[in-house]
């Protein structure tokens, strides 16, 4: 698709309510660039936004990378606060080995934890932390375990695509995201231990019905297809302190319907 400037500035230029932040101009044309691989993206919904990723304890050493335009990559280090400054200002994280690295250990003591302020929308895919070709396995049990745990300013989630999952790999992953409007899909068909154990605790944004109706209309169903078999205390509290008619523990191989976004 072609655009065609007349008397605008490329930062001011949008696709319908998306601004184009990076273009490529010559003549009166602009091209969109666009990235090859989806990474983990963070964009800040208000100027000033902040993120970092800390960790308790002494989880797995992984090497992260950020960038914010696709290109440039530079080695990130925990602890560092990375400051969006503007409206749609975004940072991109990938891992840099070439495989599968584990992600935090086997305890839900020693952990990796993103922190962030203001308001910060998170998407595309979450498997870069662990490879930089991204991956459809979690090679290790607890391996997101609170990874957004408390972020109170996260309005939207990544994709969580793996299909092959561990045990407690998303244990408390997105409690207290009391922001969060979003629910990511989950794919995987086989279940591990407390998979998804309070995964949603205290989102109060979530809202999740066991009937259809006018404003539950988007179906949600866990998993998102196929059959799944289950394991012990897989669902347990998934949806606990979120809102609406169903906030408790949900029943495999069953759909259910909500007023958020399915991501």
């Amino acid at each position: 698709m072609w655009l065609f400037l007349w008397d605008s500035e490329p930062s001011k230029i949008f696709v319908g309510d998306t601004p184009i932040s990076k273009v490529f101009l010559w003549d009166t044309q602009i091209r969109p660039t666009w990235p090859d691989k989806d990474y983990l993206c963070f964009t800040a919904e208000q100027s000033s936004s902040t993120v970092k990723l800390t960790k308790t304890w002494s989880p797995t050493a992984v090497t992260l990378e950020t960038s914010t335009d696709w290109i440039t990559w530079a080695t990130y280090t925990i602890w560092d606060t990375i400051t969006l400054a503007n409206v749609w200002d975004k940072v991109y994280w990938r891992n840099t080995s070439d495989t599968v690295t584990n992600f935090s250990t086997s305890s839900a003591s020693s952990y990796y934890q993103f922190v962030m302020s203001w308001q910060i929308s998170a998407s595309w895919d979450c498997n870069f932390l662990l490879c930089k070709n991204s991956t459809d396995t979690l090679p290790n049990s607890y391996c997101f375990v609170k990874l957004f745990n408390g972020c109170s300013v996260l309005v939207s989630a990544p994709s969580l695509l793996a299909t092959t999952i561990k045990e407690y790999c998303y244990y408390y992953m997105f409690s207290g995201c009391s922001s969060l409007a979003t629910i990511p899909s989950l794919p995987a068909i086989t279940l591990k231990t407390t998979c998804y154990n309070r995964m949603f605790d205290n989102c109060s944004l979530i809202k999740l019905s066991t009937t259809q109706t006018w404003e539950y209309q988007t179906a949600y169903r866990i998993p998102t297809t196929w059959t799944w078999t289950t394991a012990s205390n897989a669902l347990s509290n998934m949806f606990n302190r979120t809102w609406w008619t169903f906030t408790w523990s949900p029943t495999i191989n069953t759909t259910y319907y909500t007023s958020n976004t399915v991501v």
